[in-house]
């Protein structure tokens, strides 16, 4: 398979502050799956679930030809949380079967190596996991099946929120990135990993890890950081026809990772992530379907858009 992602599977009921609510959106791992397929149609998809994985994410998959080969039932249900979001943009989330739920099945919810290199060839050029720190995907057995079984693709690491502020997770996370090839964070999240007072100190700190980042900058846009070079910048498009922003971030994230293992100039991988983010945000959950000539389409403007690039100073 040319990428894998590994993801949570999740559905989502809405609950929002003006009082509104909407029920079952697909999200968590679509979002990524719809990022690759926004620049590439061959994409494998590692997963737990439980036996009602099809009545929630069937659609996506048979409208853009993918397999369920990937897919573990280890769950009772598939992950469904019921998401609060509150007037100030915080949001919080709650299993609708219960309390306890996500924390009693937390270690049927880790990824193994095993499975994820299963997807895997000689031919794979990405591999885009979410895994926390703290979980098995990070053990050297785990890791190294895929390595073995990809020896050619990049890591890509997004860096889980709740590892960045939970004080006892966070300082996982340096052994963790140093086994990817390249991460992606948010700016509010690395300025709280790196300590830094400003996107320019947030930058620095980025660039001495020595790993390319995607780092993105929600309505601003996003940056491409590469080491040794200044980071380069570019803006959102379409926020004036969003829906909802939610998984903008997954799908960003996975569009980058195919951008630097398509060997892009990083204002292309940028502008590129951007617009995967904007088709991303027309709707509740993922972009339905991503054909050829959808595609064809989002490139030529993924290049408009990288013509507004510029370099950030650090």
């Amino acid at each position: 398979m040319e990428y894998v992602v590994a993801a949570m599977s999740i559905v989502n009921d809405l609950q929002y502050a003006d009082g509104r609510r909407v029920k079952q959106v697909t999200g968590g791992g679509l979002f990524m799956l719809g990022g690759v397929l926004s620049l590439r149609p061959q994409v494998g998809f590692v997963t737990v679930a439980g036996p009602d994985f099809e009545d929630y994410h069937g659609g996506f998959f048979a409208k853009n030809g993918l397999d369920t080969a990937g897919v573990h039932r280890t769950l009772p249900h598939t992950h469904y949380t019921t998401v609060y979001y509150a007037a100030d943009g915080s949001w919080r989330e709650e299993s609708i079967y219960g309390p306890d739920y996500e924390r009693d099945n937390a270690e049927n919810t880790m990824i193994h190596g095993a499975w994820v290199a299963a997807l895997c060839g000689r031919d794979t050029k990405a591999v885009y996991t979410e895994s926390g720190a703290e979980e098995l995907f990070w053990r050297p057995e785990e890791l190294g099946a895929i390595r073995a079984a990809a020896p050619k693709a990049l890591l890509m690491w997004e860096v889980p929120h709740y590892n960045t502020f939970d004080p006892a997770q966070k300082p996982l996370i340096w052994p963790a990135l140093r086994q990817v090839d390249l991460f992606s964070v948010n700016l509010r999240e690395a300025r709280e990993l790196f300590g830094a007072a400003s996107r320019a100190e947030a930058i620095r700190a980025i660039q001495a890890t020595g790993k390319p980042c995607f780092l993105r900058l929600g309505v601003e846009g996003s940056c491409v950081v590469l080491p040794g070079q200044k980071a380069v910048m570019v803006p959102s498009t379409g926020l004036a026809r969003t829906v909802d922003p939610t998984g903008c971030g997954n799908c960003s994230t996975a569009a980058a990772m195919v951008g630097f293992a398509e060997g892009m100039p990083p204002a292309l991988i940028a502008a590129s992530a951007n617009v995967a983010a904007d088709y991303n945000a027309l709707q509740l959950g993922p972009c339905p379907e991503l054909t050829d000539p959808l595609r064809r389409q989002m490139a030529a403007e993924a290049r408009a858009l990288a013509a507004r690039a510029v370099e950030l100073e650090a």
